[in-house]
């Protein structure tokens, strides 16, 4: 079990959770994150720590069900999966208008793409985490600090056949969100996007992570259909009759403009360090001639 914490105070709760479970996991490992050096990082680093066969990760503001661990070792082990995971029940009014515009089943299911993937209640066997590991050089992406490690993961899960099992057993998510702080989060996390359409458009294998307008559904890679994604992200949504609370709406209106943005700025960066690194590299091959020896 991983809980990766920046020292919130949630802390404490979440740890009194896990000391509830009917099946009690073997060992914690609580990584703090003094440096601020990602969400990836504190998964790592705690995998690294970890000895067991399954490696659990919850968030320091989620606190699970008693039988929250329970049932995701006996769903992994009844389907034989690799990967057995959730999502969160939102305690924040916002967040939880937010996250009832899309409804999830309530039938514990084979995954084929776009249900299993919250970093904050999944559980893996360890087999399928260290040959990401010998094979890509990590487990969680360090690149996506801010936002979107967890599905990149699932991504390239799937890619070697991982089998993933949805387990509707939500965490209850603690976190609060003002305006300002839900709107950041969500350029945040339109930045995350935009790598994570990247790495996807150029890779061959024709599979997608989850459900998305940008890269396709049903766990297979289509082409991006553009022209929804702007009327959606730039325009609309118009979904205020699903809020009971016209600012909830307007709230989550504007945050889908910050994610616009936020994916513009990470795409127009990531073609901006593209350009430097091809004007760089035919100079550094030139020194390297010189010098006779390879850079």
């Amino acid at each position: 079990m991983v809980i990766p914490t920046l020292g919130r105070e949630t802390l404490t709760l979440c740890q009194a959770g896990l000391s509830k479970q009917t099946r009690l996991p073997e060992e914690v490992i609580v990584v703090l994150d003094r440096d601020r050096r990602g969400v990836a990082w504190g998964r790592n680093e705690g995998i690294s720590r970890s000895t067991g066969d399954l490696i659990a990760f919850v968030d320091d503001d989620g606190i699970p069900p008693p039988d929250w661990l329970e049932r995701l070792v006996a769903a992994l082990d009844r389907h034989h999966a690799d990967v057995a995971g959730g999502t969160f029940q939102e305690t924040d009014p916002l967040l939880d208008a937010i996250r009832r515009l899309n409804s999830l089943s309530t039938i514990e299911q084979l995954d084929p793409g776009g249900l299993v993937g919250n970093g904050g209640n999944i559980l893996f066997r360890r087999d399928c985490l260290m040959t990401c590991e010998r094979e890509d050089g990590y487990v969680f992406n360090p690149r996506f600090s801010g936002a979107g490690e967890d599905w990149e993961l699932i991504w390239r899960l799937r890619k070697r056949g991982a089998k993933m099992v949805y387990v509707p057993n939500h965490i209850s998510h603690l976190r609060r969100a003002t305006g300002l702080q839900h709107l950041r989060h969500a350029f945040h996390r339109g930045a995350g996007i935009a790598m994570l359409f990247r790495v996807i458009r150029a890779d061959p294998s024709g599979i997608a992570p989850q459900d998305s307008l940008l890269w396709g559904e049903g766990g297979k890679k289509t082409q991006p259909r553009w022209l929804k994604a702007l009327w959606l992200k730039v325009l609309g949504p118009f979904e205020w009759h699903k809020f009971r609370i016209k600012r909830h709406f307007w709230l989550f209106w504007l945050g889908e403009k910050c994610q616009a943005v936020g994916f513009f700025w990470e795409m127009c960066r990531g073609l901006s360090m593209a350009h430097v690194e091809k004007n760089t590299k035919p100079t550094m091959q030139a020194v390297s001639s010189r010098e006779g020896r390879k850079v």
